[in-house]
């Protein structure tokens, strides 16, 4: 039987996997609603099908889905899969992230860790959103990723300033700096190597937050080159399926956000073995 320190330890990471389910099932609503412009809350979320509203018990992360098997309630018409997939993925975000900021029980202990584990919970669900909207429309939306830059430099002065961050806030500013005009040179020498636009200017707002979030190094060169990698073999399986002949249009963000997350995780491990330490 665990202690009780190590108890409350996995009721908190049960806890967090459920606070990530929920917002999972608000990032469908900001998914769906804000490419189109419509208010985050009203009207009430409602069947697409037949405009009647989901009831509170219905909107339970993957098991309201699992409640009415993919199907109204009212119209019998089908509830889209991605609906649970998206809430699972945001639930097993927040879990990793638990892992990865409070990874022993003690940690708890320490309010202030806890405010950083919700912080950086909120910024990764934020990615997600982006990932998200960027695969359907092919924007990144600056609603997100532009406050995102202010917040997480507020952010990591705070908790930098509590003793507890994991990113030192010059550290931050370099990376805001670094990450937007970097991202910003790419994006100009693509124009003039390709003669049309290589990379939107919604990726070098986005690599400026993840920078302002996540600091200089090791994430930014991470993330880069995560991402180009993620990007280049979904490239390369598109070609082999659809033949050469076929342009691809394959957004950035996600493979970015993607290679943020992984840099967040591991990237200090990642960094060793590249130095071959």
């Amino acid at each position: 039987m665990a202690d009780p320190v190590t108890a409350t330890w996995q009721l908190f990471l049960g806890f967090g996997a459920v606070v990530g389910g929920s917002i999972g099932s608000f990032l469908n609503v900001v998914v769906w609603r804000l490419p189109l412009g419509r208010s985050l809350s009203h009207p009430p979320s409602a069947c697409p099908h037949c405009g009647h509203k989901i009831r509170p018990w219905h909107n339970l992360p993957v098991f309201g889905w699992l409640m009415l098997r993919g199907r109204c309630h009212d119209c019998s018409e089908p509830i889209s899969a991605r609906y649970p997939i998206v809430e699972m993925l945001c639930g097993l975000l927040w879990v990793l992230l638990f892992l990865n900021l409070l990874p022993e029980p003690q940690v708890l202990a320490e309010p202030a860790q806890l405010v950083g584990f919700c912080l950086y919970g909120a910024y990764f669900s934020a990615l997600l959103a982006i990932s998200l909207i960027d695969l359907d429309h092919f924007i990144v939306p600056d609603t997100i990723s532009l406050p995102l830059i202010p917040i997480g430099l507020a952010a990591v002065a705070m908790l930098d300033a509590w003793g507890v961050g994991r990113v030192a806030f010059p550290d931050a500013v370099l990376g805001a700096l670094v990450g937007g005009g970097g991202m910003w040179a790419l994006a100009k020498f693509g124009e003039l190597l390709y003669g049309r636009e290589a990379l939107g200017m919604g990726d070098v707002k986005l690599m400026a937050a993840i920078g302002a979030w996540q600091g200089l190094h090791p994430t930014l060169l991470l993330t880069l080159f995560g991402g180009a990698t993620l990007g280049s073999v979904i490239g390369i399986g598109h070609m082999i399926k659809h033949g050469r002949d076929r342009q691809a249009k394959v957004p950035f963000g996600p493979f970015l956000c993607a290679g943020a997350l992984i840099s967040w995780l591991a990237g200090d491990l990642i960094w060793a073995r590249m130095l071959g330490l």
